[in-house]
């Protein structure tokens, strides 16, 4: 095809209806399902930044809580190696990404039953916050997932009763607030959602009359997210306290871990300058020699 010749219309037609039937072009990646626990990473305009960033924080806080197990001092290397290729593949497949079909939104499926997605967000920020560091860019919320049902008020319900039975089956008064978000989705309205969810947490039979909504600064913060068909339910803490969960907005004033750079003296000398200058006197007695002999 020469320069001067154009692609017809139908050309890039075909290429976006491919893309969208593909996943947006991303092979190999699992739709989104009910029945599954993970986090929402939602992205301030960069995808595969966003990605990074989030793979890296989980893998590193998972690798921090892992203790190391006591080895046997007669082991043999063999057995040590094989062990260790079989707990990287392990990591690998812990945290997987799921297409969400959705630009600067994506969802990270978690396998492993030993990780629970709202004590691991909640670890990172409450860390980060600690620490004071920042070590996203690209990243602007992580919220967690505990429980996926069809969206539907029905399914809801029942999803979001057996969720809130450990954090509100007590006697102990409680705050808690509901906030929702619903993405290629009209077929629910916010409202319904909202009051179904309230019922369930305020009901006298399972759980005690005496919780109340506090949306400014509550105890418990019920996020409920929707994609699609999907419904997606968290319960978590210290909603307020972390910027509901916007790690932008809670890291933007702190400041990345710099490399520490050795800084040298004017009036010290490095060994390899002494080193070179050292050469330096050593060839000019020999260059005046040669020249004392040619005259």
């Amino acid at each position: 095809m020469t320069e001067k010749q154009k692609r017809s219309k139908s050309h890039y037609i075909q290429n976006k209806k491919r893309a969208k039937t593909q996943g947006r072009g991303r092979l190999g990646l699992e739709e989104l399902k009910t029945s599954t626990k993970g986090i929402i990473a939602t992205a301030n305009f960069l995808d595969y930044g966003c990605r990074r960033e989030v793979f890296s924080l989980l893998d590193d806080f998972c690798a921090a809580e892992e203790k190391p197990a006591a080895t046997d001092g007669n082991q043999e290397v063999d057995d040590e190696i094989a062990k260790e290729i079989a707990e990287l593949k392990a990591e690998k497949k812990r945290f997987q990404l799921v297409d969400t079909t959705l630009n600067n939104m994506m969802f990270i499926a978690v396998s492993d039953s030993s990780i629970e997605p709202c004590q691991l967000v909640h670890k990172i920020l409450s860390t980060l916050r600690e620490k004071k560091e920042r070590k996203t860019r690209f990243t602007q919320r992580l919220l967690p997932v505990s429980h996926t049902c069809y969206a539907s008020l029905d399914d809801i319900k029942k999803t979001a009763l057996a969720m809130t039975k450990d954090q509100f089956h007590n006697k102990t008064p409680k705050t808690f607030g509901i906030f929702f978000k619903s993405r290629n989705n009209s077929s629910i309205s916010r409202d319904d959602v909202i009051k179904a969810v309230a019922g369930v947490v305020t009901d006298n039979e399972t759980f005690a009359e005496f919780n109340k909504v506090h949306l400014d600064n509550p105890e418990y913060a019920i996020i409920i997210n929707i994609v699609k068909t999907v419904a997606m339910l968290g319960v978590v803490k210290d909603f307020k306290l972390l910027c509901k969960y916007n790690i932008d907005e809670l890291t933007k004033s702190y400041t990345a871990p710099v490399r520490k750079e050795v800084k040298v003296a004017d009036n010290v000398v490095s060994a390899d300058k002494e080193s070179e200058e050292s050469k330096v006197e050593e060839t000019k007695p020999e260059s005046i020699a040669t020249n004392d002999k040619e005259v």
